[in-house]
């Protein structure tokens, strides 16, 4: 094991001990030992965890946190993985995902060429385990070679402005599936509230501070990383509304309060219960607002076709329009109605009826989910690698359409 390891990779957990379990097997897979790990598990049973982790305490890499005597909030627990890490970057990923350990080469690779490395992130494959599989989906694989050194300033109009005719704003910089350096991460610490994680859309927190933060990021156009959605995961379940509803009680329960009552909201009254777009809003009027931060002049009307497009991911017909009405609703009061033109919710009859594509589109090569069998997101993961460049073969530049920043 390294005096300190390139990197640490956090996988905080809560009551999904077997797709747990598998993501520490396929992470432990890689044998490189300037890597750290850190699991984490908030469940209710803690026998369930405890015992299967008995045997993998002897790698030196390892650090387990397990249950304690009450359940910790999403915040809490992120949190406590953070300051148990002592890599030089850290990484946070779900139990559901997988990230390549490798990363690290290239996180490595990116000191060697420009010295200073605040936060280095990549693109990310999607997969559904196999029983989250409502429908038959693709997966989009980014053909891209390049690694870019991109402004702040730019990646921060980015993100806060929503522009890019997308359910979330572009640019989400952070250190879910990305890294983010330890002395980074510090700072954050020191700056906003004297904790690491402080708001629950803890993702999404991190994105926006990590963007007042930090000065040195790179992005890599090839993956490595998949996210994962399993049966009981948020992603699976905010597409569908009843479970959506249960889902944020949960969360609410959870957090120790509902998020939606809190006294920045009277300004923003857009619910969580709308679905991601209103979420990832509801963390950024939070933080703006909280720190002092200005919005980005414009943002309002990108955001409200953020909403309509966030309505079209909705799994049925019911569904979307509750969810549509919803988002109307608010949008008819907000700031006088005046961006209820700008929300135009995504047909759903023309969505749900859309054909199955595998293929190149748009510099990426769209597999099926289930292509040679695989069963998580490791096994896509090693499968699609075999098929885009090595890590050796990225070339690094300074993103072309961001110099003016």
């Amino acid at each position: 094991m390294f005096a300190q390891p390139k990197l640490t990779i956090c996988v905080p957990s809560r009551n999904r001990q077997r797709y747990f379990q598998e993501t520490i097997r396929s992470q432990l897979m890689n044998l490189r030992t300037d890597v750290e790990y850190v699991f984490a598990d908030n469940s209710d049973d803690a026998l369930i965890m405890n015992g299967f982790m008995e045997d993998l305490l002897a790698d030196p890499r390892v650090k387990y946190l397990p249950s304690v005597d009450r359940v910790l909030s999403m915040v809490e627990n992120w949190d406590r993985c953070v300051e148990a890490a002592t890599g030089e970057f850290i990484c946070m990923i779900g139990d559901d995902d997988y990230v390549d350990a490798d990363v690290a080469s290239l996180i490595a690779r990116s000191q060697q060429e420009h010295s200073a490395v605040d936060v280095f992130v990549w693109s990310r494959l999607t997969y559904n385990w196999p029983d989250n599989r409502a429908k038959r989906c693709n997966v989009a694989v980014p053909l891209k070679t390049e690694v870019h050194r991109i402004p702040r300033a730019a990646l921060y109009r980015e993100f806060f402005s929503w522009k890019g005719e997308k359910a979330t704003p572009n640019m989400a910089f952070g250190f879910y599936h990305g890294a983010v350096a330890k002395h980074v991460m510090d700072k954050i610490k020191t700056r906003f509230g004297g904790k690491y994680c402080e708001y629950p859309t803890v993702d999404f927190e991190n994105v926006c501070k990590v963007l007042v933060t930090a000065e040195h990021i790179f992005y890599s156009e090839r993956p490595f990383s998949v996210l994962g959605s399993c049966a009981q995961s948020n992603s699976a379940k905010i597409t569908q509304i009843d479970n959506a509803k249960e889902r944020n009680a949960l969360f609410m329960s959870e957090t120790g309060r509902n998020i939606d009552d809190d006294p920045h909201m009277k300004a923003f009254p857009f619910p969580s219960i709308l679905g991601l777009a209103a979420c990832i809003a509801q963390a950024q009027h939070w933080f703006l607002s909280t720190y002092g931060y200005q919005p980005v002049a414009g943002w309002e009307a990108n955001f409200a076709k953020a909403c309509g497009i966030s309505c079209g991911m909705m799994d049925d017909q019911a569904a979307y329009e509750d969810v549509a009405e919803g988002y109307r609703t608010v949008f008819r009061r907000w700031k006088g109605g005046k961006f209820l033109r700008d929300f135009k919710p995504v047909d759903y009859v023309q969505r749900s009826n859309a054909s199955f594509f595998t293929g190149i589109a748009n510099d990426c090569l769209l597999i099926d989910e289930n292509i040679a069998g695989v069963q998580t997101p490791a096994e896509l993961y090693h499968f699609v690698e075999q098929l885009i460049a090595r890590p050796s073969e990225l070339a690094f530049k300074l993103h072309e359409h961001f110099k003016a920043a």
